[in-house]
């Protein structure tokens, strides 16, 4: 009987005992919308970048003479020429700067709408020094990455396929340098602010998002990237963003807040557009110190990635609603 009472005491006993609640890993899965929301808004980016400058390279050709816009759509055709004349009429940085006015609303009305759906596109978790800091090292030492990488292409034959595209990147390269006076100032509201926001809305707001509820967060973050590096279209200036892409979409799954990867985006930007140098009036010699220090950042880099996962514990699951 005592033992009879004792099961029935255990069995009473294990009917108040709370259980313990396990929370739900977040369901990933592969949906079309996985792959047709990022298809889309990147074709909505190319294509309004593509009619600004349409409508741009037009309004410029009916406000010169008649004989200056017939030379204009003529030579239209050439690449050398074409090339040439985008630079001398400044098309980057007016098109970046009235692609970035058009598409920064229509990313944040897409956030608004899914967050009426009760859908979190954008992670803004609260943020502490450490995160931030460590953000920062990493931003640097990527770039000296890229700064290695492009170390490494220069001496690269000149008539392989990589040397050859090397080379004609370098060139066009020579022909985009910080412009004077209200251009300069137009230039880092454009390249160095606008750009930066508009393209994480894009990639680390809404296709990381999308990607990382169907994807494990390696698949997503590397994804993400290289969708990033694919987007700047030439290949070598795809091959170094791709560095910079991974530091941002890791740093953003890392910290869960967007506003990390805007900022390490917009240090990229002040840096290679060569804005920072011209700031603070960097001759040849103080450029090497600053391309030293990215590489002395290297290694800076590697740590913040450690200390960053280790902070990570303090954020929720990933995966959103």
């Amino acid at each position: 009987m005592t033992e009879m009472n004792d099961r029935n005491n255990t069995h009473v006993n294990q009917e108040f005992v709370s259980p313990k609640i396990v929370p739900d890993k977040p369901k990933r899965r592969i949906r079309v919308r996985t792959v047709l929301v990022p298809l889309f808004f990147m074709l909505l980016h190319t294509g309004v970048m593509s009619l600004v400058m349409f409508v741009y390279v037009l309004f410029y050709t009916m406000s010169v003479d008649p004989a200056t816009a017939d030379t204009i759509r003529s030579n239209l055709g050439d690449p050398v020429f074409r090339a040439d004349f985008l630079i001398e009429i400044n098309a980057q940085t007016y098109v970046s700067l009235f692609s970035m006015l058009l598409l920064i609303p229509i990313y944040l009305f897409y956030v608004y709408w899914r967050k009426r759906n009760d859908i979190q596109v954008l992670d803004l978790m609260r943020l502490s020094p450490a995160q931030i800091i460590n953000a920062f090292m990493i931003i640097i030492g990527a770039m000296g990455l890229t700064q290695l990488w492009m170390a490494f292409l220069m001496q690269l034959d000149s008539s392989s396929a990589l040397g050859v595209e090397f080379k004609k990147y370098t060139e066009l390269m020579k022909y985009f340098k910080p412009s004077e006076g209200w251009m300069f100032a137009v230039e880092i509201v454009a390249t160095v602010i606008l750009v930066p926001i508009g393209e994480e809305l894009l990639f680390r707001g809404i296709i990381q998002d999308e990607l990382r509820r169907a994807l494990p967060p390696v698949f997503a973050v590397i994804a993400t990237s290289l969708l990033f590096a694919i987007f700047h279209g030439n290949l070598i200036q795809g091959s170094y963003v791709f560095f910079v892409g991974l530091a941002l979409s890791i740093v953003y799954y890392l910290t869960g807040n967007f506003l990390v990867p805007v900022g390490m985006h917009i240090i990229f930007n002040v840096i290679g557009s060569g804005a920072f140098s011209k700031l603070f009036g960097l001759s040849k010699q103080g450029e090497t110190v600053l391309i030293y220090i990215l590489y002395a950042a290297i290694p800076l880099m590697i740590f913040g990635f450690g200390r960053l996962y280790r902070l990570r514990g303090k954020l929720p699951a990933e995966g959103g609603s």
